[in-house]
């Protein structure tokens, strides 16, 4: 049998939950269809039922926009079948096929921005072993953070608690991607955290 190799990727929830991912998830202003691939994900792992919603509402929009005068399901079927990449899957389609609302194709930009939104509020990407790619053998955590009007400490605490055998480092900083913000976040005493060692409790001071 093939080694299972551990993950090194994961989208953290405001929560705490922590979900393995092969590669981050971010939505596009520019293209819908990579609002779509990650809100099907966000739909499925967000806590927030409101957030669902807004995931089918654009999902719907979407549908509709293909051909306004054509069946939003049937649009979205063919759409993925024809396409040569995947945006959304036909079995998220099929299963949530009696629960899409109504929705005018004038609404997708709207759409594709507040599920952009509700995404990076809700989810914190972080990396073992990189920034953005992961180096075999790297023992440094990296934490990139696109909701700065949220408090992230306990939900990080959470993940280094569960994860503390994995790393020797921690860094947390600004998620360029999605805020264009660069920089670190700072320890409360001042110090940058960027590639604070760690032992289980050196990162915020607490007892692991």
């Amino acid at each position: 049998m093939p080694m299972i190799k551990s993950p090194t990727a994961w989208m953290l929830r405001q929560d705490g939950e922590a979900f393995p991912v092969i590669q981050h998830l971010y939505g596009s202003l520019e293209c819908v269809e990579e609002t779509l691939y990650a809100g099907e994900w966000l739909y499925k792992h967000t806590s927030i039922p409101t957030t669902q919603q807004l995931v089918l509402k654009l999902v719907a929009a979407y549908g509709k926009s293909l051909h306004p005068q054509g069946d939003v399901v049937d649009n979205l079927r063919q759409a993925i079948q024809e396409k040569p990449y995947i945006f959304l899957t036909l079995d998220f389609v099929g299963k949530m096929a009696s629960q899409l609302p109504m929705a005018e194709p004038s609404s997708l930009e709207r759409l594709n921005r507040q599920v952009t939104e509700k995404l990076n509020q809700e989810f914190l990407r972080c990396r073992l072993g990189g920034l953005y790619n992961t180096t075999p053998g790297c023992r440094d955590m990296y934490f990139r953070v696109s909701n700065p009007a949220f408090d992230w400490e306990p939900a990080i605490w959470r993940f280094l608690g569960t994860h503390k055998e994995e790393m020797e480092t921690v860094t947390v900083v600004w998620d360029e991607e999605s805020t264009g913000r660069k920089g670190f976040f700072f320890h409360p005493s001042g110090k940058p955290m960027n590639r604070i060692p760690w032992k289980g409790d050196a990162a915020y001071g607490k007892t692991p």
